[in-house]
């Protein structure tokens, strides 16, 4: 154990081999202004001290921005066919978690894509977690770093974000953007319990990031519907079982791309159950979303509701869903044509008119309609 008593009598000792050690004039200085001389070289020492400290700083970063740039030039080399994600440090989550999500999304993404593998990498990139309401140009400045990366790697996705101590996942994403369009980072939350996460959080990350990376269901008519049929299966389990371990924002995402992969399914021959499925989510979507706040998903939700009324009317003989489908198609252009979602407004238009003609036809051929 130390003796505090025995240090303190050898104190007075160093500290006069200390001084000897000085140039005459340090000593001269301290014999006569000893408040003075010490005063100044604690101001030294700080200096000093601060100094020491940024050198180690500047080495720190130019060591990360080197493994960085290294492990970049790597994966740009080995680049494939396939889908390459970038998962960054995680705030207050380690490395088991990190591992734990790149098993997630190995596990899960081929099932919300045609791609039955994807390269996820582990990647030494260090972000701040930004939040959504922060000023514009803070959060342009992370997507900058963040796109910086996604070009020396050439990968497709990358994503970041913090854990706090109850398991809460704060995680950001972000793609390249299409020419002359901004850089857009989705933030979505997750509880993530270490050592054993919910499958349906697992699937609910490699959703996210397959959706940006190798989206599907944004144009399901694209793709025959054998092909998409085991990806809105896949959705129509995780839209049964939904749970608070997902945020809204997240599960708003799940059932869009459900409801449109369900009605592309049910328009194109398939079993009517999935144009009743994709007008329920369709009707679930749209008591959690605000016409004011998001006008364009608004009338894309009323646009497919629509046209699942309207297929369902045509099956099923159903003048009052026809009527129905036509009015909702109707609210539909009238919210799209408000926006720059002119695409949209003409699938409106253009199911609108097939409500139309249906019920014009019946009309002058006199059919009597199913009481």
């Amino acid at each position: 154990m130390v003796n505090f008593a025995d240090a303190a009598a050898l104190a007075p000792e160093m500290a006069t081999k200390l001084m000897r050690l000085l140039p005459a004039d340090f000593q001269e200085a301290f014999v006569r202004s000893p408040n003075v001389f010490m005063f100044f070289m604690s101001m030294g020492l700080a200096a000093v001290l601060i100094s020491i400290f940024w050198v180690l700083s500047g080495m720190m970063r130019a060591s990360r921005s080197a493994r960085i740039a290294l492990r970049a030039q790597a994966l740009k080399r080995t680049k494939d066919h396939r889908a390459l994600v970038l998962i960054g440090e995680i705030e207050g989550g380690g490395q088991l978690l990190r591992q734990e999500m790149k098993e997630a999304v190995e596990d899960n993404f081929g099932m919300f894509s045609f791609e039955q593998d994807v390269q996820v990498d582990l990647f030494p990139l260090k972000l701040k977690v930004v939040s959504p309401r922060a000023h514009p140009e803070t959060q342009r400045k992370m997507a900058i770093e963040a796109a910086d990366a996604l070009e020396r790697s050439a990968a497709d996705i990358v994503i970041w974000g913090k854990r706090s101590f109850t398991g809460r996942l704060d995680l950001r994403v972000m793609m390249l953007p299409s020419y002359g369009r901004v850089h857009e980072v989705q933030d979505f939350q997750l509880t993530w319990r270490t050592g054993r996460p919910e499958e349906l959080v697992q699937r609910a990350l490699a959703f996210a990031l397959a959706r940006k990376a190798r989206p599907v269901l944004h144009r399901p008519q694209d793709y025959k519907p054998e092909r998409i049929q085991p990806i809105v299966e896949a959705l129509d389990r995780m839209v049964e079982t939904e749970s608070g371990d997902v945020s809204e924002n997240l599960q708003l995402d799940i059932l869009t791309d459900f409801a449109s992969g369900a009605l592309s399914l049910g328009e194109r021959g398939g079993h009517v159950k999935w144009l009743q499925k994709a007008l329920d989510a369709r009707q679930r979507y749209l008591d959690r979303v605000d016409r004011t706040q998001d006008p364009i998903a608004w009338g894309h939700a009323q646009q497919e509701i629509g046209r699942a009324l309207t297929a369902i009317g045509e099956r099923e003989g159903a003048r009052d869903k026809l009527e129905e489908g036509a009015s909702r198609l109707r609210l539909a252009m009238d919210a799209l044509r408000s926006t720059d979602s002119l695409q949209q407004a003409e699938v409106a238009l253009k199911a609108l008119q097939r409500a139309e003609n249906t019920l014009q036809q019946r009309r002058r051929v006199g059919l009597r309609w199913p009481v």
